[in-house]
């Protein structure tokens, strides 16, 4: 369910939130959900660490609302303190040395209309593009996530993740080409129409 805001709405929303009125951060934790838990589970790998991380995101988020500066867009704050959470969460993980690997789809990341052959068609999109991206390095999948369904430009992803804009540009580049050919691999016939 997507909200749309416009920048004066969502600096009242944050002004609300920042109050801490409860309605106002609901509306950012809906708004902003799906795509905190696609980044953090892009870094950790799997998902009862990327729902922690969200959770752990958001109360960090929100108790720090204060000391938000306007300068960047609220989405692309939240997602830089979720990438850092995650690779805290993925260090404590590495140091035990446990790692569980699972599916990396986000069930909230794509809209279906329910029994339509598009459902289908979409369902099945969906699972190729995940299989290309998970044969991707984590951070250039990542990349990749944040650009394409997070719509975040190249400046906001340089922020997130505190890289230069060369190198996310190279990531960009060098992403997308191996998703073409990986999907090309899988689908020699029907990579055209997707």
């Amino acid at each position: 369910m997507g909200f749309l805001y416009t920048p004066s709405a969502e600096d009242h929303l944050l002004q609300q939130a920042s109050q801490g009125e409860r309605r106002a951060l609901e509306r950012l934790v809906q708004t902003h959900q799906a795509m905190a838990y696609t980044v953090a589970l892009r870094v950790v790998g799997n998902q009862q660490d990327a729902e922690e991380v969200v959770q752990d995101a958001f109360l960090k988020a929100f108790g720090a609302l204060a000391q938000f500066q306007r300068a960047a867009k609220f989405s692309t704050w939240l997602y830089r303190i979720v990438y850092n959470t995650a690779l805290t969460k993925q260090r404590a993980r590495s140091a035990v040395g446990s790692d569980v690997a699972e599916s990396l789809t986000s069930p909230e990341g794509v809209r279906h209309e329910p029994g339509s052959w598009e459902q289908l068609e979409q369902a099945d999109r969906q699972k190729y593009i995940t299989l290309a991206l998970n044969s991707l390095p984590a951070e250039e999948a990542l990349v990749l996530t944040l650009h394409y369904l997070g719509e975040k430009s190249i400046a906001e992803i340089c922020v997130i993740l505190n890289k230069k804009t060369s190198a996310v540009k190279m990531q960009l580049l060098r992403g997308r080409h191996q998703v073409a050919h990986v999907l090309h691999q899988l689908l020699p016939t029907e990579f055209r129409n997707l």
